[in-house]
C-alpha cells in the first residue's frame, strides 16, 4: 500500500512573523515578514527556528521511533485516554475548533485531534514535524511548523485550544513558556497543559532517588551521535531484569534505585514483552537527553495560571506528573 500524498499546509496564511506577529508573503522557498526576515520552507514545513537546537536528541529520537506510541500504530487507546482526560471530556467537541498543539513530536496527539476534526495547528522545535508531517501529513485539517513555544508562529488570541502534553518541562523556562501558550488562546477558550511533577526522588541522587538522573548526567557529556547507542544498551542490560521481575513490586522498587529504565508494566496495558521493551527504549531516551527537565509542584503550576488571568482553574496530578486546565476569560 502507498501512502496517501501529503496534503497538509494548504493554508500557509496562518503563520506569523515570530518576533513581530505580522502576516508574512511567499518568496519560493522562503516565508518572508515585511521587515525582509526570511523562514524557508524545507520538505514543504516552514521553519522559524534554527536547524540545530536544543532539542536535537528529541528529533533524532521521534524520526528513530515515529509510530512507536501512535493509537494507530499500538491499537490501544493510550494517547486517545490521556488526551480526553487532559481536555475534561471535551475532545469530542473539537470539530471545527481552532487547535494550537505546543511540541507535536511525532504526532500522537495530532492525530488524535485530526481523527476528533480538529483544525489543527501544530508544531515543535525540533525535527520530529518531519515525522509528524509522515503520520498525519494526509490529513488537510493539518498545518505544521519548526516553530519555538516562546514565539509561537502564529496569529495571538486565535486559537480555541492550546494544548502542550509532554513539553513545558523541557523548555529553558516553563513560566514562560506558558506565558506564551496563553496569549495564543482566544478569550473564552482553554489552555491544556501537563508538567513534570516535583517529587524528592527526582531531586535525590540514586539510590536515595531516581537513578535516570545520574545517567543523563554521564550521557549529556557524551557526542550527541553516542547518546542514542549508549541507551540502548543501557536498556539492554536493564530490561531484562525489570521484565524477569515484572510482577513483584518490591523487586521493580529495588531494581529502580540503580535502573533508569522507564518500565510500564503493569501501569500501561502493553500488548507483550517487544512493546513493553519499545517504549521503554523510547522513553528512557526522552528522560536521559533532554537538555533541560524541570520540576513544579501542582501548587506552582496552579500559581502561574492565576498570575497570568485564567479562571476555573483545574490542577491535579496524574499522567506525566501535574495536569492542568483552564478557561481565558471572555472579552467584556
Amino acid at each position: 500500500m502507498t501512502a496517501a500524498p501529503p496534503r497538509f499546509n494548504s493554508d500557509l496564511s496562518v503563520f506569523r512573523d515570530p518576533a513581530s506577529g505580522a502576516p508574512l508573503t511567499r518568496d519560493g522557498d522562503a516565508l518572508v515578514a515585511p521587515d525582509g526576515a526570511r523562514h524557508p520552507i524545507v520538505r514543504g514545513i516552514p521553519r522559524f527556528v534554527p536547524a540545530g537546537n536544543y532539542a536535537d536528541d528529541f528529533g533524532a529520537q521521534w524520526n528513530r521511533f515515529p509510530r512507536t506510541q501512535l493509537d494507530s500504530h499500538s491499537g490501544l487507546p493510550i494517547t486517545r485516554e490521556r488526551l480526553a482526560r487532559c481536555l475534561k471530556g471535551e475532545l469530542d467537541q473539537l470539530a471545527g475548533k481552532r487547535v494550537l498543539e505546543a511540541g507535536s513530536g511525532a504526532g500522537r496527539f495530532s492525530e488524535v485531534l485530526l481523527a476528533a476534526g480538529a483544525d489543527l495547528h501544530s508544531f515543535d522545535f525540533s525535527s520530529a514535524v518531519e515525522a509528524n508531517a509522515a503520520n498525519n501529513g494526509a490529513n488537510p485539517n493539518l498545518t505544521l511548523a519548526q516553530g519555538d513555544i516562546r514565539q509561537p508562529p502564529y496569529a495571538a488570541a486565535s486559537y480555541d485550544y492550546v494544548i502542550c502534553l509532554g513539553v513545558i518541562q523541557h523548555t529553558p523556562d516553563p513560566e514562560q513558556s506558558i506565558a506564551a501558550l496563553w496569549r495564543m488562546v482566544r478569550p473564552g477558550g482553554r489552555l491544556v497543559i501537563d508538567h513534570y511533577r516535583f517529587r524528592w526522588r527526582f531531586a535525590l541522587p540514586t539510590p536515595f532517588g531516581d537513578a535516570a538522573s545520574l545517567y543523563r548526567w554521564f550521557i549529556l557529556r557524551m557526542a550527541p551521535e553516542k547518546r542514542a547507542r549508549a541507551v540502548e544498551r543501557i536498556v539492554d542490560f536493564w530490561f531484562p531484569l525489570h521484565w524477569r521481575w515484572r510482577g513483584s513490586l518490591t523487586m521493580q522498587r529495588l531494581i529502580r534505585r540503580f535502573s533508569p529504565l522507564r518500565f510500564y508494566y503493569p501501569d500501561l496495558p502493553l500488548k507483550d514483552r517487544e512493546m513493553h521493551y519499545q517504549w521503554s527504549l523510547l522513553d528512557t531516551h526522552d528522560s536521559t537527553t533532554d537538555f533541560y527537565k524541570h520540576l513544579r509542584s501542582p501548587g506552582s503550576i496552579r500559581q502561574t495560571l492565576v498570575s497570568l488571568g485564567a479562571e476555573q482553574i483545574h490542577v491535579r496530578v496524574g499522567g506525566n506528573g501535574v495536569e492542568a486546565w483552564c478557561v481565558k476569560p471572555a472579552a467584556r
